[in-house]
């Protein structure tokens, strides 16, 4: 892959504050536009519509992100990064919709893995305030795959006031891993289909 699109994803993870849970503006708009310019050996294929879905979406611009997800609604990552963005945008029954749509997206092992032992090794979870949200991240530690439709629901008690500042921060860092998974698998996706179609 170009060293352009290295050089974004590298500027996106370094990113801080961690991304919100509901961005309300574009992070970096210059940044937005050197995504938009990226050029792709295929610009149809599936896998590179879907980076620059990722990649939109990362940097909080979600009109566009959602652009290039409708382009491939029947394409198991381009259904997971548009109920990421409908998640966003604090739609949380649209969203949960297409992470059905999804299905058992390959991303789910490597991603329940990464949050699970995250949330082992750093969280005390003594130290987080009883109630639903705990109770579901507690779960995270123990399902055996990972389940964007029951974070979506944390995400949506979060939004409705009923954690706190302890807890957002906790759903920031699981969504910003979720994010990173996504992107690297994408990522995969597309230099292959970029090297199949050379």
């Amino acid at each position: 892959m170009n060293e352009s699109i290295m050089q974004i994803i590298e500027r996106l993870k370094s990113r801080r504050p961690l991304q919100q849970l509901a961005p309300e503006r574009i992070w970096d708009e210059a940044l937005d536009a050197e995504i938009a310019a990226i050029s792709l050996a295929n610009p149809d294929a599936p896998e590179g519509i879907a980076l620059k879905a990722g990649l939109h979406l990362w940097n909080d611009s979600l009109d566009r992100s959602h652009s290039y997800a409708q382009l491939i609604e029947d394409n198991p990552t381009g259904g997971y990064w548009h109920g990421l963005m409908h998640r966003m945008e604090r739609d949380y029954s649209n969203a949960k919709y297409w992470f059905y749509q999804a299905g058992a997206h390959p991303v789910m092992d490597s991603l329940q893995k990464r949050a699970s032992e995250w949330l082992l090794h750093e969280i005390d979870f003594k130290q987080l305030p009883e109630g639903e949200i705990r109770d579901m991240l507690y779960e995270v530690t123990k399902q055996p795959r990972w389940n964007p439709a029951a974070f979506t629901d944390s995400i949506a008690l979060q939004g409705r006031g009923l954690g706190c500042e302890a807890l957002r921060q906790v759903l920031e860092e699981l969504q910003h891993i979720e994010l990173l998974e996504l992107i690297a698998y994408t990522l995969r996706a597309a230099e292959e289909s970029e090297r199949v179609s050379r």
